[in-house]
């Protein structure tokens, strides 16, 4: 049955979406990737670079569908010359080395293209050029690497087997069904285990587990939905680092396949920011019933292009018209943001740091000053249509809200938040006194709610049987240097050392997983994004 999700998924793959899978395949035999492109309009003829076990650099032009003589005489060839001919222009490959070039496709290359490649490498060898010579690799071969990776960790109960064959048969679309796909990396990862696994199989583990991922959203891919794929890799990456922490592994263990699926959603973030920059209108289905939806679409994609802004700045990107673009964006829909629930408090924050970069004004201590008091509002006693708590997420609450539901929602939100006291904290950081003195008789009325696992492991899961539900009550009487103190702490005493090597990483895990949020990863989060400099 796996083999044949595979064999069907090649065979309808788009160039985008078996790259990554690709990666994976060449990450388990030990290369190091150090490239892998977005697929623009202008190819520079490299859609990966890697360095091969043996210190050489490779490079691979990947293609779909069968080749015919004629495609390869119209559209490959010429950029098969580039791939071989050219010289790998990267800080990481040392250009006095020659580099092995490979042509992939997920279908097959006619006899006579094949002869045509073999005359060339031929023609190179006479003329003492044996080193420029391309080699191919095509859907068979393909389909090897993938068994090999590992097709035997997937999983093999049928009720996993199911929701595989769901997530691989979704139209791509829609949201992605988060809870599905965690499930299938709680079976891969083996997080429960006690039996002792070693690091080389660990390694197999993740390499075959972003196979996995990327084959189940391989849909929405195609789809271009580009959130959805952020979603997935964020989620992967989860888990990858609760292997890390409960098998102890080395970083070397781990770090070719985190910089895959983190520059894989770096890409899903550029290709979003050009889809938005590229159409007119950002609605989806009928308009006249997406009033609603949209502010929360909105509010999302304004949290995402936040991140994306921050991460351009942090890596030090020269200012362009994409950072004009985007402060364009920002100040035409950041009306539109709706706390719909607290799931939505990361995707603020980002805007809000953000804002900080771009704003000399106050803008961003009016948006927190705004979340306290919409927070204290819906969830005190006596607020109507409370906010539900960060473990729902929109598509779960809008129907309720919308008055759509078939049945009505039994739990209630009302006095607590796991957002308040983080919120409240950031306003102390920035001595906003009096609005707090005016808040404070609400905020008291309201308990400070989070969740504590068990251990660092547990803490990149999507669901934990095991942890503490803290509720802690604030200070009717609070005096303000000692609030000040407090909201000062920046230890991150809770946070797995694993994801405190990349703030940027934590607050897109912190918009995917929203039920992680608490008032010490705020301030640790608060106190890195001031670091970041200003466009």
């Amino acid at each position: 049955m796996l083999e044949r999700v595979v064999e069907n998924w090649l065979d309808k793959a788009t160039e985008r979406s078996f790259q990554q899978p690709f990666c994976y395949m060449l990450s388990a035999e030990g290369h190091t990737i150090i490239h892998s492109t977005r697929h623009l309009a202008m190819e520079l003829g490299n859609d990966i670079i890697t360095i091969a076990p043996d210190g050489t650099p490779c490079a691979y032009q990947l293609k779909t569908g069968n080749i015919s003589l004629r495609k390869w005489r119209d559209e490959v060839g010429s950029q098969t010359d580039d791939l071989v001919c050219g010289q790998i222009n990267h800080p990481s490959v040392d250009t006095s080395k020659y580099h092995r070039s490979y042509f992939v496709t997920n279908g097959r290359i006619e006899e006579e293209v094949s002869r045509a490649i073999d005359d060339r490498n031929r023609a190179w060898e006479s003329q003492n050029q044996s080193y420029r010579r391309l080699e191919t690799i095509v859907r068979g071969e393909l389909f090897e690497k993938a068994k090999r990776l590992g097709i035997d960790l997937w999983p093999s109960e049928l009720t996993d087997v199911k929701t595989l064959l769901e997530m691989f048969l979704e139209s791509g679309q829609g949201v992605l069904p988060k809870e599905k796909l965690a499930s299938l990396f709680e079976s891969i990862f083996q997080l429960d285990g006690e039996a002792e696994l070693s690091e080389a199989y660990c390694k197999r583990v993740m390499a075959s587990a972003g196979l996995l991922c990327a084959i189940a959203i391989s849909n929405f891919s195609n789809e271009n939905n580009h959130v959805a794929e952020i979603e997935a890799w964020v989620l992967y990456i989860s888990y990858v680092f609760a292997l890390v922490e409960r098998r102890k592994l080395s970083e070397e263990a781990y770090k070719n396949d985190l910089e895959i699926a983190t520059q894989s959603i770096y890409n899903s973030l550029t290709n979003l920011c050009d889809e938005i920059k590229e159409r007119e209108y950002l609605v989806e289905g009928d308009p006249l019933t997406d009033s609603y939806i949209y502010n929360v679409r909105m509010t999302w994609l304004v949290g995402l292009m936040s991140i994306y802004a921050l991460w351009r700045r942090r890596e030090g990107t020269p200012i362009d018209e994409i950072d004009n673009f985007l402060c364009k964006f920002f100040r035409e829909k950041q009306h539109l943001l709706e706390l719909w629930g607290e799931a939505a408090i990361p995707q603020w924050l980002a805007f809000c740091w953000y804002c900080q970069k771009i704003d000399a004004t106050k803008e961003s201590n009016v948006l927190l000053c705004y979340l306290i008091a919409t927070i204290c509002k819906r969830n005190g006693s006596n607020g109507r249509g409370s906010l539900a708590s960060p473990y729902y997420e929109a598509e779960d609450i809008l129907p309720h809200i919308l008055e759509l539901a078939e049945e009505p929602l039994m739990d209630s939100f009302k006095g607590e938040s796991y957002g308040l006291e983080g919120l409240v904290h950031l306003s102390a950081r920035r001595d906003l006194k009096e609005p707090i003195k005016r808040l404070w008789p609400e905020v008291t009325r309201l308990m400070y709610a989070s969740f504590e696992p068990e251990n660092f492991s547990d803490f990149y899961r999507w669901r934990n049987e095991e942890g503490i539900n803290k509720i802690v009550s604030p200070k009717h009487t609070q005096d303000w240097e000692e609030l000040k103190a407090a909201s000062l702490e920046s230890e991150g005493a809770c946070l797995p050392p694993t994801i405190k090597n990349d703030p940027i990483l934590l607050l897109l895990f912190l918009c995917v997983y929203p039920h992680r949020m608490n008032a010490e990863i705020i301030r640790w989060l608060d106190t890195q994004m001031q670091e970041i400099p200003r466009p």
